[in-house]
């Protein structure tokens, strides 16, 4: 199968994007859900060069210890890609051939791209989680959890559980791939795979039974990463096809626990709050219906309002002419965690929540790119980082079907025929 490279993300997927018929999962755009090809991948965004291998973009965000200057940041990411999509909407209508209005608006999709790997805390692609970036965030969290676990017991037992020191001593043999001779690299992958899955499976019934923002988002991450690392041995083995099922099937598990937490422990009974004057500055409207389409599972969009409204019970006038006979109706209930447990802790996880749910939806596209090319990821990542520098726009390579290309006098693309993989 023939991938081209392309400079730029032409008008018609410009104009699908902001019209749904297309959507941006992570690092790819596919047919949106519910359209006449839904789910067929339209682009793939791929980091070029070092990054490839290299760096997971991301803040280590676990609730409750999270530095003030991430604070600031997730918040300015959040609100950076609001405002993209904002700045592309308003320049759909000056969009055509000219190599200068494509450029601008291609720059800003990938701001966008970018943003959303910032705030999930992971790569956009697969093979940006090698088991080195692993293991490195994972160390990263576990010394955090530790700063927190006589705050919290369940965090305690969490730390103390054996599936820890077996998961670090999985990583650990996977950590010295390279130094060891071809032939025992097949066992190190293949014991590394079965501890792997063991462990995550653990994680999985730790993450469903979480009740509290801590230890729903540390479980999250320990299910997160155990299976992309799993992952990562099933398609080194050779077995993509198997190691595709495996982010289908990963990808399901975390959709609905994300959505779970999202929508009974940090979104909550009382989403209304949330059009108060409090998070005027943190939340805007169209973040807020983004959460609320995740929580549900559904797309009603600005719809929610609406439905925020009538929960308020706010009337402008009231019912009656002494204040106290108004039913006790008002947003002034002081119900909740309390407003800077909302802005430290609930507002960070929802974006990450939001975040990692597009990553994981792209990160299915993408082993399914390597099931049909027929490379592992390794193999893989050795033929981007072999193009040249010229291949790549802002940071990325912009890949699509050739079959699908029309040649574009102002964007020409570069074709590449990424081989079969030596059995």
């Amino acid at each position: 199968m023939a991938v081209a490279i392309a400079r730029l993300i032409p008008p018609d997927v410009i104009t699908g994007l902001l019209a749904g018929q297309y959507k941006i999962y992570g690092g790819v755009i596919r047919w949106a859900g519910g359209t006449e090809n839904a789910g067929q991948i339209v682009r793939h965004l791929l980091p070029a060069g070092s990054q490839f291998l290299n760096f997971i973009p991301g803040l280590n965000f676990i609730p409750g210890i999270v530095a003030s200057v991430q604070m600031s940041q997730l918040k300015d990411i959040a609100q950076a890609n609001t405002l993209q999509i904002a700045q592309v909407s308003n320049q759909v209508a000056a969009l055509s051939t000219q190599v200068g209005a494509l450029s601008q608006t291609t720059q800003q999709v990938l701001q966008i791209a970018t943003g959303t790997a910032l705030l999930s805390g992971l790569g956009l692609a697969v093979s940006c989680v090698g088991f080195i970036a692993i293991n490195k965030k994972l160390n990263t969290i576990d010394s955090r959890l530790k700063d927190i676990q006589k705050d919290v017991q369940a965090i305690q037992q969490f730390l103390a559980s054996s599936e820890r020191a077996k998961l670090f001593a999985a990583l650990g043999s996977l950590l010295k791939l390279d130094k060891t001779p071809t032939e025992h690299r097949h066992i190190i992958l293949h014991n590394a795979r079965q501890t792997l899955t063991e462990i995550n499976m653990r994680y999985r019934e730790l993450l469903a039974s979480a009740t509290t923002i801590e230890t729903a988002m540390a479980c999250e991450e320990y299910f997160a990463l155990t299976a992309l690392a799993q992952m990562r041995c099933t398609a080194e083995l050779g077995m993509l096809e198997v190691a595709h099922h495996e982010a289908q099937e990963v990808n399901q598990i975390w959709q609905a626990q994300g959505q779970r937490i999202a929508k009974e422990i940090l979104i909550g009974e009382h989403s209304e709050r949330f059009l108060a004057s409090d998070f005027v500055a943190s939340v805007s409207v169209s973040e807020l219906v983004e959460w609320l389409d995740f929580a549900n599972e559904d797309s009603k969009s600005h719809q929610w309002i609406d439905d925020l409204r009538g929960k308020l019970d706010e009337p402008w006038y009231a019912k009656s002419w002494l204040p106290m006979m108004n039913g006790g109706a008002g947003l002034n209930k002081n119900i909740g965690v309390g407003l800077k447990k909302e802005q430290q802790m609930v507002i960070p996880s929802i974006r990450k929540l939001i975040a990692r749910s597009q990553v994981f939806e792209g990160y299915v596209a993408q082993y399914e790119l390597l099931k049909i090319q027929e490379l592992t990821p390794s193999e893989f990542e050795q033929k981007i980082t072999a193009l040249p520098e010229s291949s790549a726009v802002d940071g990325y390579l912009i890949l699509e079907p050739a079959e699908k290309v029309v040649v574009e006098k102002a964007a020409p693309k570069k074709f590449f025929q990424l081989p079969t993989r030596t059995q």
